[in-house]
């Protein structure tokens, strides 16, 4: 196995899922619509911690067992979990506390 290469990809591949975390900070952090919504801005902190947390799990992992697999596998599960979480927890949780 060529370490070299694996580092490059795995840094790569952590560089880009850490970018598309920061559009998502960006974008959640910057509104421009007067309402302020107290209960939203705390359940995008969690998600926002929850999303780094989780990218720094997969990313220390991957780095840690050095195999070919871990990156694609990695990067799949981390996309889907934080879909699932953004797209059926966040909400769910979000209305449990509004009710």
């Amino acid at each position: 196995m060529n370490n070299n290469s694996y580092n490059i990809v795995v840094h790569v591949v952590n560089l880009i899922l850490l970018g598309a975390i920061g559009v998502l900070a960006f974008f959640s952090v910057v509104n421009i619509s007067p309402v302020q919504d107290p209960i939203g801005d705390i359940f995008t902190f969690g998600l926002l911690g929850f999303l780094l947390v989780m990218w720094a799990v997969n990313y220390w992992f991957q780095y840690k067992k050095q195999k070919w697999s871990l990156p694609i596998a990695g990067t799949i599960l981390y996309v889907v979990i934080a879909l699932f979480v953004m797209g059926v927890v966040m909400p769910f949780l979000r209305h449990i506390i509004e009710a």
